[in-house]
């Protein structure tokens, strides 16, 4: 799968100007339309399984999906550009976050779906993705996106390293790899996608401080900032600067894409990258999809400023809104395409994905190991991203790739994001 983050880290105040009036259930009632063609905006990173679930949703409806392909390295951008244009999709494939969906005027501008079957069997998950004010808008059929470090098990071993469960081994074993493994970047950075450093610098180094969402509560609260020197934002952007001024990461951090430091991951060229699960679908592609190949060769922790806790966000793989088009037929058959892939579809894809089901009821398959390493330290206490409820996170990872071509100094990133907050917060409450 792929960026995941890009998944969850593009995020902005509120949405633009909205279609449609106020809030309403799913149309459901009468026979689903037949014959209809559907535009699906959706993330060129979908799996195969998900691509094969669109088929079948075809094939068992009578109706057609329309492709707009976005590429991962650019896909909260462009989202959210198109939608600044009035554009709207039949069926939105987004991010679950809660602010990803104000990003978008939600509310106003998605239908309710609270009403559908699948929400009961989603649980806590119907809350968090694509949850706001007590509705739910989306429908996630993949497991959250889960935020650490995957790290090459033979490089490490060659090296006589542990995996690291802390920011201080990251640094400690920087300096082993490059005195024990020449050509070999320890940490691969990926600037050039406009989001990765974003991971790393900020996210991953959180997670024990927002148990329960409690930093990123105090932020939104104003009983902390974001710009504390004191705080822990500030302490996660000068680990990672440490990171980068004793040249822990690859010669072309600034310009590398992410997709680059996956497959130097799987090719041995690089120790350690920092990301999430939706990567292990492009990890598997690197490896030819010999999934035992890359179980074989690549692991992950989590990892936060002195423990191993993960953190998490719901992905926009598989998760899907039914937006305000005006036409009522389109609206319907939509909402259809969410009753089908939750229902009748549902088994076959989670037999296919070889992942966790996220709805009740259905069985578990058989889960890669690399996955259900990471689905552990989910289950294990990690904590939701703290730009999940925080606003104005949109430009994080473009102040994340400034610290990383050391164009600014950790101070100035978290200056600038104590400041797009309080922008974002007063234009979120108007």
């Amino acid at each position: 799968m792929a960026t995941t983050v890009a998944f969850g880290l593009a995020l902005s105040a509120c949405g633009s100007g909205s279609v449609g009036n106020a809030p309403q259930a799913a149309n459901t009632t009468g026979p689903a339309p037949k014959g209809v063609t559907l535009t699906l905006w959706h993330n060129t990173a979908d799996s195969t399984a998900l691509t094969n679930l669109y088929k079948a949703y075809e094939k068992a409806s009578g109706n057609k999906i329309s492709f707009v392909d976005i590429p991962p390295a650019t896909f909260p951008m462009t989202v959210q550009s198109k939608w600044a244009t009035g554009a709207r999709p039949d069926i939105l494939e987004w991010n679950g976050n809660r602010m990803d969906l104000l990003a978008l005027n939600g509310a106003k501008n998605m239908i309710d779906l609270s009403g559908l079957p699948f929400v009961k069997k989603e649980g806590t998950l119907a809350t968090t993705s694509g949850g706001l004010n007590g509705k739910t808008y989306a429908a996630t059929l993949g497991m959250p996106s889960v935020f650490g470090v995957f790290y090459n098990k033979k490089v490490l071993t060659a090296a006589g390293l542990q995996p690291p469960t802390s920011y201080g081994d990251l640094a400690g074993m920087c300096a082993t790899l490059k005195s024990k493994a020449s050509g070999v970047a320890p940490i691969y950075e990926s600037g050039g996608s406009g989001w990765s450093p974003a991971v790393l610098s900020g996210f991953d180094y959180m997670g024990q401080y927002n148990k329960d969402n409690a930093y990123s509560q105090s932020i939104v609260d104003k009983k902390a900032t974001l710009n504390d020197p004191k705080g822990p934002f500030v302490a996660g952007l000068r680990a990672y600067d440490s990171l980068r001024t004793t040249h822990c990461f690859n010669s072309d951090a600034s310009t590398a894409s992410w997709e680059n430091s996956l497959k130097a991951l799987v090719n041995g060229k690089a120790a350690m990258v920092a990301s999430s699960t939706d990567s292990i679908g492009m990890l598997n592609g690197f490896a030819g999809g010999d999934t035992k190949k890359v179980d074989d060769t690549i692991g992950f922790v989590g990892l936060s400023a002195t423990t191993s806790t993960a953190n998490y966000a719901p992905t926009p793989l598989g998760t899907y809104y039914v937006p305000k088009t005006g036409n009522s037929k389109k609206e319907r058959a939509a909402v259809d395409f969410i009753q089908w892939i939750t229902g009748a579809g549902y088994a076959d894809y989670v037999k296919e994905s070889k992942a966790p089901p996220t709805l009740s009821g259905t069985a578990t398959p058989e889960v890669q190991q690399l996955l259900s390493t990471a689905y552990d330290a989910y289950q294990g206490g990690a904590t939701l991203t703290i730009n999940s409820i925080v606003p104005g996170f949109g430009t994080f990872g473009t102040e994340a790739d400034k610290l990383l071509a050391g164009q600014q100094s950790p101070q100035d990133v978290a200056d600038k994001m104590q400041k797009y907050f309080l922008q974002a917060s007063a234009a979120s409450s108007q």
